[in-house]
């Protein structure tokens, strides 16, 4: 994902030249396989998890080799986005799966933090490999995807050494539960926040300051280098202070890390003096998302098993991603209709409703009361 995310836009504004509005629609086909996850997921509910992950990194990889090939046409691209979409979204509820089943109940939030700081050194390599061996001018964008197919591939032979015994019972097709509401409303929200930095962070970047792919390669590697020591500390938060806490200071944080994205260049009125600020910002959103994880965290103290986990997972990636479909074509249309500070400002107002809703979330002496009277 450090090759795939440090070369996406730029393939997209330098082959089609797209305008914000534009590139908001495109975020409809790419996360419609997110919303299907819990679908795709029910649908192959025989699988073990670590099977599952095999069918997503495949899936990813042919994805890849489609950009690679085909991605100089607009359609063809689109199907093949999708196709590389569905593979890694289903890889999603996989990863933290793993690490909560490898975990203890005192050490949830340490163990996805470890798994965290070693993601991080994977797109440290990826971004670093775009960083020195793209070319500025005429960036090797086919060289990109093929490189992120080729790691979609090892990723899918690792998994298939990969046995895990409790993993390996069948896992519910559908799982919606009245005691996950909180999450549920929790991941629409984050679906919302997510997707307008995802979408537009990185176009912003590109369109108002002018940035190219080895640049946004040098950000996210800066963040990653970052993110190796950062994760697991956050991971150790999660333990120490419980995740109520940290999702309230994940909203609070995120609320002005968005404002100073959106209103940098407007506050400063000078590029050379607003660049660095807004780069600060997207290298901090970037570490921000390791914060994410106490939401895992908080559905394995309410799951009753391992495999309620992995399925409530899923169900949580199609519900954020209800929005996901949605919010970047909005957020285009505020763009070309008012600028792209507002959109920042809707998403800060998105942080702070985070952090309202979080303080919801039971603590974890509470948590133990009610389950000791159920």
């Amino acid at each position: 994902m450090g090759i795939h995310d440090s070369i996406f836009n730029n393939f997209l504004s330098d082959t089609f030249d797209m305008s914000a509005s534009q590139r908001g629609w495109l975020e409809l086909p790419r996360e419609l396989p997110g919303f299907l996850v819990v679908l795709m997921a029910g649908i192959l509910y025989a699988l073990p998890v670590t099977h599952l992950a095999v069918v997503g990194a495949l899936t990813f990889s042919v994805g890849m080799v489609g950009m690679a090939l085909l991605g100089r046409s607009y359609w063809p691209m689109v199907a093949m986005m999708m196709c590389g979409s569905a593979g890694i979204h289903l890889l999603q509820p996989v990863g933290a799966s793993v690490a909560l089943s490898l975990s203890g109940a005192s050490n949830r939030g340490k163990r996805m933090g470890q798994m965290g700081a070693i993601g991080t050194c994977g797109m440290v390599l990826g971004t670093g490999f775009v960083w020195l061996v793209f070319d500025r001018t005429a960036p090797q964008y086919r060289l990109g995807f093929l490189c992120v197919a080729a790691v979609g591939g090892v990723c899918a032979i690792i998994y298939t050494m990969m046995h895990i015994p409790h993993l390996h019972q069948p896992r519910a097709k559908l799982v919606v539960r009245k005691k996950y509401r909180l999450y549920y409303v929790l991941e629409l929200l984050f679906g919302a926040r997510k997707q307008i930095f995802i979408t537009f962070g990185p176009w912003v970047l590109i369109k108002v300051y002018g940035e190219p792919a080895t640049s946004i390669a040098g950000l996210l590697m800066t963040g990653a280098l970052i993110g190796i020591v950062f994760k697991p500390l956050a991971g150790v938060a999660i333990d120490r202070f419980g995740e109520r806490s940290v999702m309230i200071a994940d909203g609070l944080i995120l609320a002005v890390v968005c404002i100073g994205y959106g209103y940098a260049l407007k506050l400063t009125g000078d590029p050379d003096t607003a660049r660095p600020i807004a780069c600060a910002c997207f290298i901090a959103d970037n570490l921000l998302f390791a914060l994410g994880s106490a939401r895992a965290v908080y559905i394995s103290r309410l799951a009753d098993s391992p495999q309620e986990v992995t399925s409530t997972l899923a169900m949580g990636v199609s519900i954020n991603h209800a929005v996901s479909m949605t919010i970047p074509v909005a957020a285009g249309a505020i763009w070309t209709a008012f600028d792209y500070d507002r959109v920042f400002l809707a998403a800060a107002i998105l942080a702070l409703a985070i952090a309202a809703v979080s303080r919801l979330v039971p603590g974890r002496a509470v948590d133990r009361i009610q389950r000791g009277r159920t």
